[in-house]
């Protein structure tokens, strides 16, 4: 099966979870004896990629002018004439692709990457306008027209029924499972693991080490720092805090090994569509405490953490976690048994496989 990942960074440019999802499930298809192109903006000189994988690059433009790409786009495609088409994250590729594969022997499956993947977003009035509004319309064709999609959680598929019509399967983001056992640090470690972004709010996670300078926990964030000048002072803010450290942009392995020593794991994000940081903290036997983002309120369903909804209770909750051994440790056995069942790309991979599959037996 020729299968293109259509995406408007791939992780030989990026580092972000959809790249880093595309990756895994790239390697699933080449395992099964697949044939794996990748389609995606150079946005700066490329690192290694994946082995078994041809990468292939558009002139980075940014998503306002990425339509400027569609000749070049369809060239590419019409070179490796592949059977299916996966985009993932909704961007201007998106109504791209489905307007190739309707007029094309091929599939397109579109998957949600976030919570504005399954919506009928607001474009702003301002002068930026007339991009926006015409790739959000773009965007929309694209889940209109292509012929499967894929949710992360059950709350985007209820979204994207009620804006679109439309159903789709929920398949759950997936991550290789590592082998215990975990040792955690002494003092108990609170980690916060993202790349420093407003929308991702460092400054509450250095408020909560500021309310529990009384505790023996240590807390560290790790994460590429922004060029802001805002985030910077935020940066300068840490630096002067005893009970914090800021390790930087640390490589995906090295990441997963502070996680595996931590006792809790933070997320103080506005919105999240599935974090990969919970499914790396829960297959290590560490427990989540988020401040708003709990995808399908899986954190209190499955009570492998919290979901704390005000400040003043996420600084309870992640005291109760410091301060209880004996329940941090339930919550992690209980995490990583929920993440093995949910979340091995093991199984995952194969969920992707079937629908590729079921989708080319249409024909």
């Amino acid at each position: 099966m020729k299968i293109v990942f259509l995406l408007q960074a791939s992780s030989t440019v990026a580092k972000g979870g959809a790249e880093y999802q595309a990756d895994l499930i790239m390697n699933e298809m080449i395992e099964a004896g697949h044939e794996i192109t990748s389609i995606s903006d150079m946005v700066e000189k490329p690192g290694p990629g994946l082995a078994g994988v041809e990468y292939r690059y558009l002139k980075s433009r940014g998503r306002r002018l990425s339509l400027l790409n569609f000749s070049c786009l369809c060239k590419e495609l019409d070179r490796i004439n592949p059977e299916i088409i996966y985009q993932r994250d909704r961007v201007p590729y998106t109504g791209m692709a489905a307007w190739y594969t309707k007029r094309n022997s091929c599939k397109m499956v579109f998957n949600i990457a976030n919570v504005d993947g399954p919506k009928k977003n607001t474009v702003p009035l301002n002068k930026l306008f007339l991009f926006h509004f015409v790739n959000e319309h773009v965007g929309r064709y694209g889940v209109k027209n292509c012929n499967a999609i894929v949710a992360q959680t059950f709350d985007q598929k209820e979204v994207l029924q009620r804006n679109f019509g439309r159903d789709c399967v929920v398949i759950r983001n997936g991550h290789p499972v590592p082998q215990p056992p975990f040792e955690k640090s002494s003092p108990p470690m609170v980690i916060w693991v993202s790349n420093v972004k407003h929308i991702k709010r460092l400054e509450l996670f250095l408020d909560l080490a500021a309310e529990l300078q009384d505790t023996p926990a240590q807390f560290v964030y790790v994460g590429r720092s922004s060029s802001d000048s805002y985030l910077k002072t935020l940066d300068e803010r840490a630096g002067s805090m005893d009970n914090v450290c800021h390790l930087g942009e640390l490589s995906y392995d090295k990441t997963n090994a502070m996680i595996a020593k931590a006792s809790v794991l933070v997320n103080t994000s506005t919105s999240e569509g599935f974090p990969n940081t919970f499914i790396q903290a829960w297959l290590r036997e560490t427990p989540v405490v988020s401040l708003a983002a709990d995808p399908d309120g899986l954190l209190e369903k499955q009570e492998i953490g919290f979901c704390s909804g005000s400040f003043e209770k996420f600084v309870r909750d992640v005291r109760r976690l410091i301060e209880d051994k004996d329940k941090r440790t339930l919550f992690g056995r209980r995490s990583r048994e929920y993440a093995m069942e949910n979340h091995d790309i093991k199984k995952t991979g194969k969920k992707y496989l079937e629908l590729f599959e079921q989708l080319l037996r249409q024909d």
